[in-house]
């Protein structure tokens, strides 16, 4: 396994530890607000911008899209450049904290629950169903992983999609889409 070097401490900040006895390492806190900047910027991006509309109007309908003059071949490789940005960002950082390994794909994996949860529409349905993700999976490991034998973090987040879905197949912030015969 090798870890890629960004410049950034991995060490405690040490008035969080002494004040409120909380454990955050620098690079975790920075890589957060990274996360966080990244999620705001594009936000701005897809909301605010003529481009972030021409996006969202091809994702709704390539034919009406099409028809108002909206470019597809520019629009997709806005969207591939975008994506592959977004990807170069996460693997930095999570090849900084956590070293680069074939193991990383599975993180990505984890991706399908998140947006079952959260809704495919939405950038906060993402947010909201990644922090549900992992705090269900941590607290399935402490309280039923003895039970059950343990390992449970590997398949809690699928099994947890699949009961969502069950219950409500557009997610937490998806749009209820109504098809009328």
């Amino acid at each position: 396994m090798r870890r890629l070097d960004l410049g950034l401490q991995d060490e405690p900040i040490g008035a969080l530890m002494d004040r409120f006895g909380i454990l955050v390492s620098k690079f975790d806190l920075i890589a957060a607000l990274v996360a966080g900047v990244l999620v705001a910027v594009l936000a701005v991006f897809f909301n605010k911008t003529r481009i972030g509309r021409a996006l969202r109007a091809v994702a709704d309908d390539h034919q009406a899209a099409l028809a108002v003059g909206i470019p597809l071949k520019q629009i997709w490789a806005i969207v591939w450049s975008v994506a592959g940005f977004v990807a170069l960002v996460a693997g930095l950082l999570w090849g900084a904290r956590n070293g680069v390994q074939f193991a990383l794909t599975f993180v990505a994996l984890k991706a399908l629950p998140v947006l079952i949860l959260g809704g495919f529409e939405s950038i906060l349905g993402a947010i909201v169903g990644g922090l549900i993700i992992g705090a269900a999976e941590k607290l399935a490991e402490v309280y039923l992983g003895p039970h059950i034998g343990g390992g449970i973090e590997g398949w809690f987040a699928y099994m947890l999609a699949l009961l969502f879905l069950l219950v409500r197949p557009e997610g937490l912030f998806g749009e209820k889409h109504i098809d009328r015969v």
